[in-house]
């Protein structure tokens, strides 16, 4: 890839149970992709697998499996997305999957895409996720491209290719497909799902990926400190939940404390570290990359 660095990352849903993020990211995975929900549903296992990859040093995506039959249904599939997400730190792209099984769905609904159908519903999707502030992508595969979309309307957005070199028929390793030969006939994936296989932490099969160095570098910037000052309402995001209870990061510190309240007070601001409360009573110092203005 032209000497572009490359890493190792999974994409996982509820289907790989309970994971053990702490062993994943020993066994040398760079990054996580994760499922949010489909149609409006979450995804059981989604605050588990975003908060454990997080608090495990992992950079995280998303991706939403849709069962839009038409933009408006697209749109609201991007939004209860965004509502699922918005509590993350979410550092790589929000992907929209639309495959096969949302054929089959359409069909029982008495409904039969069109490419321009098809390809409207991945905007619609695609165009809220962007205007929330994240970078949406496409998750898809090489049939899809040549037959049932219109590709040239989705070339601005992240690409995420499934094409497994190896077939479906068994488990496979990342040192079984070489980072340098991935499809570029269609332009230059970030992500590049290559295969099933099976990975420390994980009692199941899950899908294996490379992505490369600009997966990272085409993220968004954090809101810089200074877009927050003395005064303004803030929300903390980035959090982790153990028995129900919320917990935010202290600055420069692995300690914690305790999310009680959906929206702070900043009290003052010095560089990137913020103090929060109600009204003038202290209750941490934040890094202001797990704040969010409201």
């Amino acid at each position: 890839m032209r000497g572009e660095k490359m890493s190792k990352g999974i994409d996982v849903s509820h289907h790989q149970g309970t994971i053990n993020w702490s062993k994943v990211k020993a066994a040398g995975i760079d990054f996580a992709i994760i499922r949010a929900g489909y149609g409006l549903i979450e995804d059981r296992c989604f605050k588990a697998n975003v908060e454990g990859a997080i608090s495990a040093g992992m950079p995280v995506g998303i991706y939403y499996f849709s069962y839009a039959l038409n933009a408006e249904q697209a749109k609201r599939e991007a939004e209860h997305c965004v509502k699922l997400i918005k509590p993350y730190r979410i550092a790589l792209p929000v992907y929209y999957d639309f495959e096969y099984a949302t054929e089959d769905y359409a069909k029982q609904k008495g409904v039969s895409y069109t490419k321009a159908l098809r390809t409207a519903i991945h905007v619609a999707f695609l165009e809220q996720i962007k205007a929330a502030g994240y970078r949406p992508g496409v998750y898809t595969n090489v049939d899809y491209i040549k037959t049932k979309l219109n590709w040239g309307d989705l070339s601005g957005y992240s690409f995420w290719l499934a094409q497994w070199p190896l077939g479906d028929g068994r488990a496979i390793r990342f040192e079984e497909v070489k980072e340098s030969a991935v499809n570029t006939a269609f332009g230059k994936p970030d992500v590049w799902q290559i295969g099933k296989g099976r990975v420390d932490g994980i009692v199941t099969d899950v899908d294996l990926n490379y992505g490369y160095l600009q997966l990272l570098d085409k993220q968004p910037a954090a809101k810089p400190a200074q877009s927050i000052t003395a005064g303004d309402k803030v929300r903390v995001v980035n959090v982790t939940t153990s028995g129900g209870v919320k917990r935010g990061k202290i600055y420069n510190s692995n300690s914690t404390f305790v999310v009680y309240y959906d929206k702070y007070d900043v009290i003052s601001v010095n560089g990137d570290r913020v103090v929060i409360g109600v009204g003038n009573a202290v209750t941490a110092a934040v890094n202001a990359i797990d704040l969010q203005k409201v």
